[in-house]
C-alpha cells in the first residue's frame, strides 16, 4: 500500500499552539494531509459493508484529540451550561441482548470509572452539544472526526502486530477468543481504563482501537457509494437518526478492531460501550 503524506509546516505548529491555550480544550495531535485508501469489501457474515474501497484525498491537515474525552470534561460541561442527558443507554448482560437500561447513564453506567476515563453512555446528539460548548469556549470550532479521517488515523497510526492483530499489551480490548472479560497479568481492567494507558501510535493517538468504541460525524450507511472522497463526513443519509461508530470497545476482540469495521447507531441513544473524541480544522 502507498501512502502520499504532505510535510508538516511550522504555520501548524503555531495552530497546535492555539488549540490547547484554553485550559479546557483537550490535548491534540496534528494529522497531515494524506492520500489513502479506504474501506474494504469484506464479509464479516452479514454482507459485504465496508466496501467498495476508494482513494480519498485529504487535503488539508487537521487536528484529533489524543484520547477520548473524559468523564471529568464532560463533567465540567455539565456542569458549566445544566445540560441534561436523555440518559438512553444500551447495554448487554449474561442473559439479555442489547437493551435500554433507565439506570444507566453517563454517570452511573454500571461500573467504576475515575474522572480520567473516557465518558460512555453518551448519544451522538450529546457529542454535538458538547463540542458547541467547546468550540463557543474556545473561539475554535471543534467536531467530531470524519469516518475518512478516523480510518486514515487508526490505518496509519500503526498500534497493531506484524498479523494486524491488536494484543493486551497494546490496547485495552476484549478476549481475544470472543468475547469480553479481562486476560490475567495482561488486563488490568475489565471495563474502562483510563485514557492514554496504553501506548500512543505513531501520531501521538491513544486508544483508537479497544477501550471505547467512538461516535463519527457521518451518517452511517452500508457502503461507500457516493461517498465523499476529500475526507468529509457524509452528511446525506438514508436513514438520519443513524450515526457510525467505530474502534471497538474493553469486551471487543478481531474484526471489531479493524480500522475499517464500523457499526451503526441511533443518535438519540448511547451505549455502555461507546464513547468521542473531537476533531479540529486546522485554519
Amino acid at each position: 500500500m502507498v501512502w502520499r503524506i504532505a510535510p508538516t509546516r511550522p504555520a501548524m505548529l503555531v495552530a497546535l499552539i492555539a488549540l490547547t491555550a484554553c485550559s479546557d480544550a483537550p490535548d491534540m495531535a496534528i494529522i497531515p494531509a494524506a492520500s489513502f485508501e479506504m474501506g474494504e469489501t469484506v464479509d464479516y457474515g452479514y454482507g459485504e459493508i465496508d466496501g467498495p474501497r476508494h482513494t480519498v484525498e485529504i487535503a488539508h491537515p487537521f487536528a484529533l484529540a489524543k484520547t477520548e474525552v473524559t468523564v471529568g470534561q464532560f463533567r465540567t460541561f455539565v456542569q458549566e451550561t445544566g445540560y441534561v442527558s436523555e440518559g438512553l443507554c444500551n447495554i448487554y448482560t449474561d442473559d439479555q441482548s442489547w437493551h435500554l437500561d433507565p439506570s444507566r447513564n453517563w454517570e452511573h453506567p454500571g461500573f467504576m470509572q475515575g474522572e480520567d476515563h473516557p465518558v460512555v453512555c453518551v448519544s451522538w446528539d450529546d457529542t454535538q452539544a458538547y463540542t458547541s460548548w467547546l468550540s463557543e469556549k474556545t473561539g475554535k470550532s471543534y467536531r467530531l472526526p470524519s469516518e475518512a479521517e478516523w480510518e486514515y488515523v487508526a490505518s496509519m497510526g500503526g498500534i497493531e502486530g506484524d498479523d494486524d492483530s491488536v494484543s493486551h499489551d497494546e490496547a485495552n480490548i476484549g478476549l481475544v477468543d470472543c468475547c469480553g472479560g479481562k486476560i490475567e497479568g495482561q488486563d488490568q481492567w475489565i471495563e474502562t481504563a483510563p485514557v492514554a494507558s496504553f501506548p500512543a501510535d505513531r501520531f501521538g493517538i491513544h486508544d483508537m482501537r479497544g477501550n471505547v468504541w467512538e461516535w463519527q460525524a457521518d451518517c452511517h450507511q452500508e457502503t461507500y457509494d457516493n461517498a465523499p472522497i476529500d475526507g468529509t463526513a457524509r452528511t446525506e443519509c438514508e436513514t438520519p437518526d443513524r450515526r457510525s461508530i467505530r474502534g471497538g470497545s474493553y469486551g471487543d476482540a478481531g474484526d471489531y478492531l479493524s480500522p475499517r469495521y464500523r457499526l451503526p447507531g441511533p443518535q438519540s441513544q448511547g451505549y455502555f460501550t461507546v464513547g468521542f473524541r473531537v476533531a479540529h480544522d486546522i485554519e
